[in-house]
C-alpha cells in the first residue's frame, strides 16, 4: 500500500514537471511569436510614419489620446470623430485665413497703390513748385536789378539837377554882376554926356580961346570930376579935360555910341539870361519828369518784386509741404509694405503648419483605419499607455 502511494506521488511529481515544462515552452513560444510580430510591425512603413507624427506636437497629442482610448479598451470611434472635427476645424480656419488673406491682400494693394499715387503726386508737386520757384527767383533778380538801375538813374538825374541849379545860380549871379556894372556905366554916361554937351554948347556959342570959354569949359569939367574917383568915367573926365573944345564933339559921339552899345549888350544879356533860365527850367522840368517817371516805375517794380517774393515763398512752401508729403508717403509705403509682407509671411507659415497638421490627421486616420495593430504596437513600444 505504501509502495503504491509512493509510486503515485512520483508519477504526480513527474506529471507536474512535464506539465510545467510544457507550459514554459508555450509561454516562450508565445513570447517569441509576439516578439517576432512586434518586429514585423515595427518594420511596417506605417510605424515609421507614426514616428514622424510623434515628433510633431499635434501628432504627439493625438497619439497620446489614442493610447488613452486603447488603455481603456474603448472604441476609437470617439478618436475618429475627434480627428474629423479637428480636421474640419483646421480646414475651416484655413478657409477663413484664405478669405482674410484675399481681403487683406486687396486692402494692401489699394493702400500701396494709394501710397504710390501720393508719392507720384508729391514728386510732381515738388518738380512744379521748384520749377516755378526758380522762374520766380529769376524774376526777383531781374526786378532787383531794374530797381537798382532805376535808383542809380534817379541819383544821376538828381545830381544833374543839383549841378544844373548850381550852374544856373552862378550864371544868374554872373549876369547880375555884369549887368550891374554895365548899368552903372550907362548911368555914368547919362550923367557925363549932358555935361559934355554943355561944354560943347558953350564952345559952339563963343569963340574958341576966349577967357569966358575956357572958364565955362573948366567949370563943366570940374563938375564931371566931382562924380567921384570910384566911377569908371573918371578917367574919361581926366582925358576930356585935356582935349580941345573942338574934340569934345567927337568924344560925345563915341561915348554915346559906347552907351548905346552897352545898352544893347544889357538887352542881349537880359535876353540871353531869360533864354538860359527858360532852357534851364525846361531841362529841370525834363529831369523832374524823368525822376518822377523813374520813381513811379521803381515803386511799381518794388511792388511787383514784393508780389513775386510772396509768390516765390508760396512755391517754396509748396515744395516743403510736397517734400513732407513725399517723405510721409514713402515711409507709410515702406511700413505698409512691410506689414503686408509680414502678414503674407505669417499666412504662409500658418498655411504650411495647418497643411502639415491636416496631413498628420489624415495619416493617423488612414493608419487607424488600415493598420490598428501597428498603432497598438507603436503605443506599447513608446510607453504611451
Amino acid at each position: 500500500m505504501k509502495s503504491i502511494v509512493a509510486i503515485t506521488l512520483v508519477l504526480c511529481l513527474l506529471s507536474n514537471q512535464v506539465i510545467s515544462k510544457k507550459h514554459n515552452q508555450d509561454e516562450e513560444h508565445s513570447a517569441f511569436e509576439k516578439g517576432h510580430k512586434k518586429l514585423a510591425l515595427s518594420d511596417d512603413p506605417a510605424y515609421g510614419k507614426l514616428e514622424e507624427i510623434q515628433d510633431h506636437p499635434l501628432g504627439s497629442k493625438i497619439l497620446q489620446t489614442i493610447a488613452l482610448q486603447l488603455r481603456g479598451n474603448e472604441s476609437l470611434s470617439a478618436v475618429s470623430k475627434l480627428l474629423n472635427d479637428l480636421k474640419g476645424d483646421l480646414e475651416g480656419k484655413q478657409i477663413d485665413a484664405d478669405n482674410e488673406r484675399a481681403q487683406i491682400g486687396s486692402q494692401c494693394k489699394k493702400d500701396l497703390q494709394n501710397y504710390s499715387q501720393r508719392i507720384s503726386l508729391s514728386i510732381n508737386e515738388i518738380k512744379d513748385a521748384e520749377f516755378k520757384a526758380k522762374r520766380l527767383n529769376e524774376a526777383i533778380a531781374v526786378y532787383q536789378a531794374e530797381i537798382n538801375e532805376k535808383a542809380r538813374q534817379i541819383k544821376v538825374f538828381q545830381a544833374k539837377d543839383d549841378t544844373l541849379r548850381d550852374i544856373r545860380r552862378q550864371d544868374n549871379l554872373d549876369f547880375s554882376t555884369r549887368t550891374t556894372q554895365m548899368k552903372e556905366m550907362v548911368q555914368a554916361f547919362e550923367v557925363i554926356l549932358p555935361k559934355l554937351h554943355q561944354v560943347w554948347d558953350v564952345a559952339a556959342a563963343h569963340k574958341a580961346g576966349s577967357f569966358i570959354e575956357e572958364e565955362a569949359i573948366n567949370e563943366a569939367l570940374v563938375q564931371l570930376a566931382k562924380i567921384g574917383e570910384e566911377n569908371p568915367i573918371t578917367a574919361m573926365v581926366a582925358l576930356t579935360s585935356t582935349l580941345e573944345p573942338t574934340a569934345v564933339q567927337t568924344l560925345i559921339e563915341k561915348m554915346e555910341a559906347i552907351r548905346d552899345s552897352i545898352k544893347e549888350s544889357i538887352q542881349a544879356e537880359e535876353e540871353a539870361e531869360a533864354k538860359n533860365a527858360r532852357d534851364t527850367d525846361t531841362i529841370l522840368a525834363a529831369i523832374f519828369n524823368a525822376i518822377e517817371s523813374l520813381t513811379r516805375e521803381k515803386a511799381s517794380d518794388e511792388e511787383a518784386l514784393q508780389e513775386t517774393i510772396r509768390n516765390r515763398d508760396i512755391q517754396d512752401k509748396r515744395s516743403r509741404d510736397a517734400h513732407a508729403e513725399f517723405n510721409a508717403a514713402k515711409n507709410g509705403n515702406q511700413q505698409r509694405n512691410q506689414q503686408c509682407q509680414e502678414y503674407e509671411l505669417q499666412y504662409q507659415q500658418n498655411t504650411i503648419e495647418r497643411d502639415k497638421q491636416i496631413a498628420i490627421i489624415r495619416d493617423v486616420q488612414n493608419i487607424i483605419a488600415t493598420k490598428i495593430e501597428v498603432v497598438t504596437c507603436f503605443v506599447e513600444e513608446n510607453n504611451l499607455f
